[in-house]
């Protein structure tokens, strides 16, 4: 259970202004002060609980899980989340097709890599590129990293799409609804909740809010990468002593038809003595 002391200290309960709050987050709002919306933390501890529940048998399954958070207050915390756990992330600029269109974005993913190669052999007395074009390799390499550089990781299909701030990545919230593809999303007082499939009411504005939500999150999926790695040991074992039950079930059944294939060689052996006299018989006939 979340302790709501935690939530607070987080300050995940603070909205934005009454004015500017969307009617649809109703459910989710306990009160307001100062003309400040107040969030229910006991839903957000509840979704929270929900979320990670999902989220950790998304991660189970082998299915990779894409994190987004492109504001100020998010990126850092993301990409620190997705290398951690060496899932995909987005944490400068949501790049069009990314879900819809994969197959381009692997391309650039693709030329990013052969940049870095390229500059990491720069070193070697076999470089056959000039320091002029090894200059613009680093700022094409640059320039691919902060768009595509934590989508490395990424594998198809996407069991689940985390955001934070639904407004400002509405386009990937769009992909990802196209796609199929569920939606958690940390959703504040001003954002729509339509189409997020986990909403978890929050601050998406606090840097403190947003890593408490990121870490709570993260500590699922790694319990849930846990269980996958345990699971492919088992099936392993369970494969392994399936096999060695077999082998022994083999050989009594191949020694079974040797048993069985011998008695017929000595029949026809029989059979060939038994026609053998007939066989001279007529032939001492034929000369007379």
């Amino acid at each position: 259970m979340i302790d709501f002391r935690q939530l607070i200290d987080a300050g995940l309960h603070f909205g934005h202004q009454k004015s500017r709050w969307c009617p649809k987050m109703k459910p989710f709002i306990w009160g307001h002060r100062g003309g400040v919306h107040l969030i229910d933390i006991s839903k957000t501890a509840l979704a929270l609980q929900k979320t990670a529940s999902f989220l950790e048998s998304v991660a189970s399954r082998g299915e990779s899980i894409l994190w987004v958070g492109t504001k100020k207050a998010a990126k850092d915390v993301v990409a620190q989340v997705g290398s951690e756990l060496k899932m995909p992330y987005v944490d400068y600029r949501w790049v069009g097709g990314t879900i819809t269109n994969y197959q381009q974005v692997k391309k650039a993913v693709t030329k990013l890599l052969h940049y870095e190669d390229i500059l990491s052999k720069a070193k070697d007395d076999s470089n056959v590129y000039t320091k002029k074009e090894l200059v613009r390799f680093s700022k094409l390499a640059e320039r691919l990293r902060r768009s595509v550089g934590g989508l490395k990781d990424l594998r198809m299909p996407i069991g689940a799409i985390v955001l934070i701030d639904v407004k400002k990545e509405h386009t990937a919230q769009l992909e990802a609804n196209g796609a199929g593809v569920p939606v958690v999303a940390l959703v504040d007082s001003n954002a729509d909740p339509s189409g997020i499939d986990y909403i978890i009411p929050g601050n998406d504005d606090s840097t403190k809010g947003i890593k408490f939500v990121l870490d709570y999150l993260k500590s699922a999926v790694s319990k849930g990468l846990a269980n996958k790695v345990n699971h492919a040991k088992k099936d392993e074992q369970e494969k392994e002593l399936k096999d060695a039950s077999k082998a022994p079930k083999a050989k009594v059944a191949a020694s079974k038809k040797e048993v069985k294939a011998a008695p017929k060689k000595k029949a026809v052996a029989s059979t060939a003595k038994k026609a053998a006299p007939k066989t001279t018989a007529k032939k001492t006939e034929a000369k007379k």
